[in-house]
């Protein structure tokens, strides 16, 4: 379990809690382990979870308006995957596909939300660091916006902003 608490203590979502906050969060969740080529997580399936890598490396995926799988990112050791699923009850809005071996630490929604209940301040360091990743997201959703009305501003390029926009809130890696 120590060797656990320290992988997680190294990751964005767990930086910054003590050790017995970090032995809490590994006793909470579950060590999962999952083949090169593996669906760990798809596109519009309920997301009951949130994952951080341990090691490995993951393709996220979402398929465009003409069904073709196009690759938003490639996520490695140390990165979360699912952390809206902490927050709501949404489905997911992209794929992500092992491309290589992976050991992953999963927590479910349900336990999450009982460690808040509870107060327990590890849970509430690790929604308030999806809550920086969330809001970090939003500000550079800005930037970008005011960036393509610059460019062309007597007609706005609607689907570069939509097609960004979904690439931004979808955005796999802290």
């Amino acid at each position: 379990m120590d060797d656990l608490a320290r992988l997680l203590g190294a990751t964005a979502l767990c930086r910054g809690l003590s050790r017995a906050e970090l032995l809490r969060v590994a006793e909470a969740g579950r060590v999962e382990r999952w083949p090169r080529g593996a669906t760990v997580m798809e596109e519009g399936a309920q997301g009951p979870r949130v994952v951080v890598l341990l090691e490995g490396r993951v393709d996220v995926v979402k398929r465009d308006a003409d069904g073709q799988d196009r690759v938003l990112a490639e996520v490695g050791a140390g990165g979360v995957l699912g952390e809206m699923a902490l927050l709501h009850d949404e489905p997911r809005s992209a794929t992500v596909r092992a491309a290589e071996s992976l050991r992953v630490f999963a927590i479910d929604r349900h336990t999450f939300q009982e460690m808040i209940e509870d107060g327990d301040p590890a849970a509430l360091k690790m929604g308030f660091a999806i809550a920086r990743v969330l809001a970090g997201r939003v500000l550079a959703l800005n930037d970008k916006i005011v960036d393509l009305l610059a460019r062309v501003p007597d007609e706005p390029p609607i689907q570069e902003l939509a097609e960004y926009r979904n690439k931004l809130l979808t955005r796999w890696d802290f």
